[in-house]
């Protein structure tokens, strides 16, 4: 037994410091129960558990919840979240041991006597952990031990608290606090949904031309016989308007060349040179995600920084980009799907032992590409995160219907996916282009998987898996269905940069379900879509559910009591001015349930919603209408009109009837904004830059 333990990768790291009894532990097959610990896991706790008063008792812990099969991120999560509220709380009590550790202490913290620095929120999430450990671990030690080793474990246990997380009153001041933040959130995202959306596919062009480039280096070098390294550049297009320099390496040539060691499998991978403004030579900003990687911030970051300096850097980089747990290890991009982002031990080495940006790209085109597809999708249809991983290329979830409506002819682009709370699937209607993007995607699953079709996979998320079958799901990478935390990660990656602050200026950190919130707050609060509509766009049960998702945000209602108070210096009797009788009321009523063909052709684009006008045909603007470049004309004469009306109505008096035209007039700029922003996109979607190799 004993030469059995000592050749566990584990004993020689923990031996010594945790006690023997826990180092020791077996389950009933006798297999140790360090042996079951997540990878990932154990080396946080030996880096960050360690040494502290608390060490056994979260070891004992771990190996609780890692036996009853908790996911590996929850219980990194669970650990690290303990971690640092301890090491705050022994801090700010002044205790040293855990025998002083008591309740009083906990309390203090929960009502904010002690680091009152902390948000409702932190207290909240620490509570919850706490309990959850500790109810785990009364479960696991009555069932998993005998009465004697129940009492030697029995030092080694969290101390019951009296209250817990479902009557303490943090829990409540915490909800409080995370709806009132997510709609503050929710107020800085709003207006810049289509710049959001923009953004990630100028960058996934971005990436998608630099994997281009290196395919036609790697043209020229086999045609020509030519080695690598290859020093290649071209020029970005016209949104970045930069010159951009690399050197194209594989493991033999860099091993070669800097007298290392190569991997078994030569890869090639790019080194970033420098960027420069073509108008000036000057410095450029290059590609958006390098300071990701000189700072080594994919994955648990935390692991790799031991220098105190370093670590309070990388700390203070990530609080200025709204990762305010950064200090307990919070990790953005951290995902645990093989082969997205990660950029793997020998280019992460080699470019810190030599001061080298060096990229492995097909992790991040890989990443980028099912990040802009999950965007898309959130951005169009306001669609949840469980809802978007249950898309599967098969024609039961894909289909392509046609509607014939005024001699013409359009196709209704649909996923059928089993919403939130359902057990059927309902229709969730996509732009042509999300679909037109699905068939590139499934194009690249092909190539690499080197087959005409792509496999059956498990369904990730477990809230779902009950519904879920194995299937040939288009979120899926090296044979594995993507996860939520990895979907959050990639968004997170290819957003990194915008600057989307709060009107108290703090950054806020992209998440796919507060995309969600603003997509409805848009609809309601910004574009008037009836709110019975949006509850159907957002396939919810509950009404208070999407009024709660579509409430104004604090901008909003400050811009309407703007706008209040000049119609009321305009207005001397508003009421009479809006007074409406029974025959009109009906008129209205009767175009109100007057119904839009899906995907009709309408002024300035196309119509998309299968339901009730939600604007009693006032297109212009309407949330339901995807504005089309080849109809800006529309628009502009739109626009001209609203100008003169407004101008006349203000001539002649008619305030209200002007106010209307300035409503619509702000609505066609819009439009033509979004347009100006669609027909952007598209030069960039089709620019095809000169690669230059150096000779």
């Amino acid at each position: 037994m004993t030469l059995e333990i000592e050749s566990k990768k584990w004993y020689p790291l923990l031996l010594g410091k945790i006690d023997g009894e826990l180092l020791a532990l077996q389950d009933y097959e006798e297999e140790y129960y360090w042996n079951k610990v997540d990878e990932v896991s154990l080396k946080y706790f030996i880096k960050h558990v360690l040494g502290t008063p608390w060490q056994n008792h979260l070891g004992l812990s771990l190996l609780c919840v890692t036996d009853r099969r908790l996911t590996p991120q929850s219980i990194y999560n669970l650990l690290s979240n303990l971690n640092a509220r301890f090491k705050n709380l022994f801090e700010a009590a002044e205790i040293s041991t855990m025998d002083e550790f008591n309740y009083p202490i906990v309390e203090k913290y929960l009502t904010g006597e002690l680091l009152n620095n902390h948000t409702e929120r932190q207290r909240q999430s620490f509570l919850t952990a706490y309990n959850s450990f500790f109810f785990n671990m009364s479960k696991w030690i009555t069932t998993k031990f005998t009465k004697e080793q129940q009492n030697t474990l029995q030092k080694y246990l969290l101390p019951k608290l009296p209250f817990d997380n479902r009557d303490f009153t943090a829990r409540t001041k915490a909800i409080v606090s995370a709806k009132e933040n997510r709609k503050i959130e929710t107020s800085a995202v709003t207006p810049l949904l289509p710049e959001i959306r923009a953004e990630a596919h100028f960058r996934w062009n971005q990436v998608k031309r630099l994997r281009e480039a290196v395919q036609d280096v790697l043209e020229v070098a086999k045609q020509n016989n030519k080695p690598l390294p290859i020093e290649f550049n071209y020029e970005e297009s016209e949104y970045t308007n930069e010159r951009w320099h690399f050197i194209l390496w594989d493991k033999i040539s860099f091993g070669e060349y800097h007298d290392v060691g190569t991997s078994t499998e030569n890869e090639v991978f790019l080194e970033f040179i420098k960027a420069e403004k073509l108008e000036d030579g000057s410095p450029g900003d290059g590609l958006w995600f390098l300071d990701i990687l000189k700072r080594r911030l994919i994955g648990i970051w935390s692991n790799d920084y031991v220098s105190k300096d370093e670590r309070d850097e990388i700390v203070n980089y990530l609080k200025q980009w709204g990762y305010e747990n950064a200090e307990s290890g919070q990790a953005p991009f951290f995902h645990r799907n093989p082969g997205l982002l990660t950029q793997g031990v020998y280019i992460v080495r080699n470019a810190r032992k030599f001061d080298k940006q060096l990229i492995n790209l097909e992790p991040i085109y890989a990443a980028c590409m099912f990040a802009r597809f999950a965007l898309d999708i959130i951005t169009s249809s306001g669609a949840r995160m469980n809802e978007l991983l249950q898309i599967s290329y098969d024609k039961k979830c894909c289909i392509v219907t046609v509607d014939n409506h005024n001699d013409t002819s359009r196709r209704n682009y649909i996923f059928r996916l089993i919403p939130k709370g359902r057990e059927e699937e309902e229709n969730y209607y996509m732009p042509e282009q999300v679909f037109q993007f699905m068939n590139e995607i499934i194009k690249f699953l092909k190539d690499s998987y080197k087959s005409d079709s792509i496999p059956e996979v498990e369904y990730s998320l477990a809230t779902r898996k009950h519904l879920m079958i194995n299937k040939r799901y288009v979120f899926q990478y090296q044979n594995r269905h993507l996860n939520e935390s990895t979907i959050n990660a990639i968004i997170r990656f290819i957003l990194h940069g915008l600057i989307i602050q709060t009107s108290e200026g703090n950054q806020v950190v992209l998440k796919s379900h507060l995309l969600r919130h603003a997509f409805a707050t848009h609809a309601v609060q910004t574009e008037k879509v009836p709110i019975d509509i949006v509850k159907s766009l957002l396939h919810q049960k509950d009404l208070s559910v999407t009024e709660y998702y579509s409430a104004p945000t604090h901008q909003q209602i400050s811009d309407t009591i703007d706008s209040l108070h000049d119609n009321w210096v305009s207005f001397v009797d508003i009421q009479k001015g809006i007074l409406r009788g029974p025959d009109e009321l009906q008129e209205i009523y009767d175009d109100y349930k007057e119904k839009v063909g899906t995907l009709s052709k309408v002024v300035g684009g196309i119509c998309t919603t299968d339901s009730v006008c939600p604007t009693k045909l006032a297109c212009v603007g309407c949330a339901a209408k995807v504005p089309q470049p080849e109809f800006k004309q529309e628009i502009k004469a739109y626009l001209q009109w609203a100008e003169e009306s407004e101008a006349m109505f203000n001539k002649n008096g008619m305030l209200l009837e002007a106010k209307k035209m300035k409503i619509s007039k702000n609505r066609a700029k819009n439009e033509l904004k979004e347009i100006e922003l669609m027909e952007r996109y598209q030069r960039d979607e089709h620019y095809e830059p000169r690669v230059r190799i150096k000779h």
